[in-house]
């Protein structure tokens, strides 16, 4: 057996999900194995918990050790950090709580705030610079203007309320009772300074955010809102929109 067999065949019995293969070995060698095989495991779910540590509280011990075992078979970590041994996890805890979506949604937003963290940097801009970008505007500039946001934004479509079982956890406060949201949602993740932040957006924020992000004007984003709420309160919501966004520390350059 050359080398690299032997290698792909340790690498195999390690990550494997079912009995390892340990023909030949001698029954110090089996016992070696097992050993190195569970200390391997348990370090991966010991990241997992740092990772997913609100996620953790929620279910409990064995549920998530569970699950985080599944994860790390089916998807095994690739790369050189354990940072990385997350990913996918979320969509993991999709197949096995589907009954219970806060779970995957709690895990995803624990992700996305860990990628949030390790973003590039970028200065964001203050209401003073956009007001020195905006302030020679006529109503043609007002229509094309563009916003770049800061790396590392995260928005996602969430039917649970995880931001408030985050807090509830991270706070010591009270569990809410029914997470379920009456309509969905979507949160939004980003860090300021050394801090990821995160909260739910307002109606029609997500999709505000996700049109703008696609490179639409600010033109095209009063269109979308005036053709739901009519033109006083569509122009208002976009408005408020920016000045939020500005305030939030979430918009990188405005052009």
């Amino acid at each position: 057996m050359t080398l690299a067999a032997l290698q792909t065949r340790f690498h195999g019995a390690i990550t494997g999900s079912g009995a390892p293969d340990d023909a030949g070995w001698d029954e110090a060698q089996r016992r070696g194995l097992a050993v190195y095989r569970n200390a391997y495991r348990m370090r991966l779910v010991e990241t997992l918990r740092a990772s997913f540590e609100k996620t953790w509280s929620w279910i409990g011990d064995d549920s998530f050790d569970t699950a985080a075992i599944h994860h790390l078979v089916a998807h095994p970590p690739a790369s050189w950090t354990l940072d990385e041994a997350g990913r996918g996890f979320a969509d993991t805890l999709v197949e096995l709580f589907s009954g219970d979506p806060e779970v995957a949604e709690l895990a995803a937003l624990e992700w996305d705030m860990s990628q949030a963290f390790i973003g590039a940097d970028a200065a964001a801009a203050s209401a003073q610079d956009f007001a020195v970008a905006t302030a020679a505007y006529t109503d043609e500039d007002w229509a094309a203007m563009r916003l770049d946001f800061v790396p590392g934004l995260a928005v996602r479509p969430v039917a649970t309320d995880c931001a408030a079982i985050w807090h509830a956890i991270a706070d010591g406060g009270p569990i809410p009772s029914d997470a379920s949201l009456p309509a969905p949602r979507a949160v939004a993740v980003w860090r300021r300074g050394f801090q990821p932040c995160f909260r739910m957006l307002d109606d029609d924020e997500g999709e505000s955010f996700a049109l703008l992000r696609q490179g639409a004007t600010f033109g095209s984003l009063c269109e979308m809102l005036i053709g739901l709420h009519g033109a006083e309160e569509g122009v208002r919501r976009a408005g408020s929109f920016i000045t939020r966004w500005i305030t939030d520390e979430i918009v990188a350059a405005i052009y």
